[in-house]
């Protein structure tokens, strides 16, 4: 459940339910037969030479595809390619149903995809990402955060100014148990710079410390790039 809870948007709750609607993931063959069983997928129709497509099917677990839906309501103002996929369809002037629910069997076939490799999303969110996975470790073992206060004990700034540093989401991956992002293919980085994403990605490459960001002064030492981009530039 820690993978899914990788993607924006997808709470503990919605980890919990995919798994739960699922079941054995290596029982689908692909994304699109796991969006299919949600009943993400349009209805087809088909006379003679005639092929016609309508709404979703609705078939599967209706909470399942429900929360899917609800997580996409996010993507209207997020940046990355989750949010970069959500405003082009809206860009081209798709009905706003049309929109979500073609987000919604987007991330279940993401989802399908983090379960049968074994790997996190490489385009998280920082820090809802280290939230989520940080409140899904306390409440599996009943223990405060690793580095944070003993309980009943107010927690103190480690840096100067009352900052916190924000840990890259190689560190947070690699802090919660789950496998370190591998560098992306050279198409996918074109993608990423023809989209306007690979800003984000960048981003969430590197340890920063807002106090410094927002003094000018983070250094060397505060900030830590990780190789993703950079080992696939032509």
């Amino acid at each position: 459940m820690k993978l899914l809870i990788t993607i924006p948007g997808a709470s503990i709750v919605v980890g919990q339910t995919l798994v739960a609607a699922f079941g054995d993931i290596m029982r689908f063959v692909s994304g699109d037969s796991a969006a299919s069983y949600l009943g993400l997928t349009p209805a087809t129709r088909q006379s003679a030479n005639s092929v016609c497509h309508g709404p979703i099917t609705k078939q599967g677990n209706s909470t399942a595809r429900a929360m899917l839906v609800q997580a996409t309501q996010q993507y209207s103002r997020k940046a990355g390619p989750l949010g970069h996929f959500f405003q082009r369809l809206k860009r081209r002037k798709y009905h706003n149903a049309a929109v979500v629910v073609a987000t919604a069997r987007k991330l279940a076939i993401i989802a399908w995809r983090l379960l049968t490799t074994g790997e996190p999303y490489c385009y998280a969110q920082r820090v809802a990402t280290a939230t989520e996975l940080g409140s899904l470790r306390i409440a599996a073992s009943d223990e405060k955060g690793r580095g944070g206060s003993p309980r009943g004990v107010k927690p103190t700034a480690k840096l100067s100014g009352g900052s916190k540093t924000i840990r890259s989401l190689d560190d947070t991956y690699e802090n919660e148990g789950l496998s370190v992002r591998s560098p992306l293919p050279l198409g996918e980085v074109r993608h990423l710079r023809e989209t306007g994403a690979v800003n984000f990605v960048e981003k969430s490459s590197v340890a920063t410390d807002p106090q410094r960001i927002k003094t000018g002064t983070q250094t060397a030492e505060n900030t830590r790039r990780q190789p993703e981009i950079s080992q696939t530039e032509e």
